[in-house]
């Protein structure tokens, strides 16, 4: 571990309010792991319960039916964590972790990350607060599959992208995600995201271009994604 590096914890959102000391003492703990662009860090159904702390990069947490086709749950970014489930429930990879990006993780022991919670009870609340976040997700997500068409729910994957984005417009997406992995979040096809992404492109509501998705028309986006108007 580089000098310096278990600092790096307070960049993480669930031990932002412990003191250096106390950071320091988890930073101790951890394994510091580098992983490249499509490493998986975890594997679907693995016995192991280690928590995993981001502080560079990001990763997608992703599950894989017998047939192959590949589903994404979520995408966890710097200052996040993930694997907390298996940490606090003891039970295998309920879905496999694969790095977006060249990342930057700290992995702690549940043992110990189970101690941590018991010794700063304000940690388990921020950590209940986040597992509602995500249930919260996960709820809104099984109600789109089931109510919305295919069509909706690219619409509202856009607007929840435009959200979350991290670039200089107010209405762009960039870098975005391929098609296929728009797809992989959806439950759907990569033929079905590319042709409803022209179709939007036509009706002048985006523009759609490698690796960046403008929105241009943001309250007929809205209405789409709202009304089901195909």
């Amino acid at each position: 571990m580089k000098p310096g590096a278990k600092n790096l914890l307070y960049l993480v959102d669930l031990l932002s309010d412990l003191d250096v000391r106390q950071l320091n003492e988890i930073g101790e703990h951890c394994e510091w792991l580098r992983v490249s662009k499509g490493q998986e860090v975890i594997s679907q159904n693995q016995q192991t319960t280690d928590v995993y702390f981001i502080v560079e990069g990001s990763v997608a947490a992703k599950g894989y039916s017998v047939e192959g086709k590949e589903v994404t749950y979520a995408e966890i970014s710097a200052g996040q964590v993930f694997g907390e489930f298996s940490a606090i429930d003891q039970r295998p990879r309920s879905a496999a972790v694969e790095a977006l990006e060249e990342s930057y993780l700290a992995r702690l022991e549940s043992a110990q990350f189970r101690t941590l919670i018991v010794d700063y009870p304000p940690l388990g609340l921020k950590l209940a607060e986040l597992l509602v976040r995500k249930n919260r997700s996960l709820t809104d997500r099984m109600f789109e599959y089931s109510t919305m068409a295919v069509h909706q729910r690219i619409c509202t994957e856009l607007l929840r992208m435009i959200e979350t984005s991290a670039s200089g417009g107010p209405y762009l997406i960039e870098p975005a995600p391929s098609h296929y992995q728009i797809a992989t979040k959806l439950s759907t096809h990569r033929e079905a995201v590319s042709k409803e992404l022209a179709r939007l492109s036509k009706l002048g509501i985006v523009n759609s271009g490698r690796r960046k998705i403008e929105v241009l028309d943001l309250e007929r986006l809205r209405q789409m994604a709202q009304s089901g108007f195909h």
